[in-house]
């Protein structure tokens, strides 16, 4: 055996060990990921699990619409930034109506944690808003994408 076998022999070797150690270290950063990414889906399906809001009243008279909304999950939400509420209906002359409400919400019996609205309160929605007389429905979603919606009649 020559010594130009030998170096080659060696530089296979290397060449080898080098595609392993790429292939493997390839297949941990995939696997690593996978696993973060099957956390964080975990985490957001639980937290869709624990949260649930309720509207239990809708009011609207001459303009203003006021709903009254309980947390009768088990998640907090620190502020109402990213609640969504909307309101769609049919008017009696057969117009179609969607409006995506610019509301101040009210934490109406506060429990515990003031400004936080912690499970079994009840909070205040209040928003200006024009309708005809109709049928209509509120819907408000919670930041992780919990909605309730309740139809009500404006004569």
């Amino acid at each position: 055996m020559g010594f130009e076998n030998i170096v080659t022999a060696v530089i296979l070797t290397i060449a080898l060990l080098f595609a392993a150690y790429t292939f493997l270290s390839g297949t941990n950063l995939l696997a690593e990921t996978t696993i973060e990414s099957y956390r964080i889906a975990a985490e957001k399906t639980i937290e869709k699990i624990t949260s649930s809001i309720k509207i239990l009243t809708v009011s609207y008279s001459q303009g203003t619409l006021i709903a009254e909304i309980k947390n009768v999950g088990e998640k907090k939400f620190l502020d109402f930034e990213c609640f969504d509420a909307i309101v769609y209906g049919l008017s009696d002359s057969g117009n179609n109506f969607v409006t995506y409400l610019d509301a101040n919400y009210y934490i109406e019996s506060e429990i515990i944690n003031p400004g936080i609205f912690d499970p079994h309160e009840v909070a205040k929605l209040i928003s200006q808003l024009d309708l005809e007389s109709g049928r209509y429905v509120l819907l408000i979603c919670t930041p992780n994408a919990v909605c309730d919606s309740y139809e009500f009649y404006v004569r």
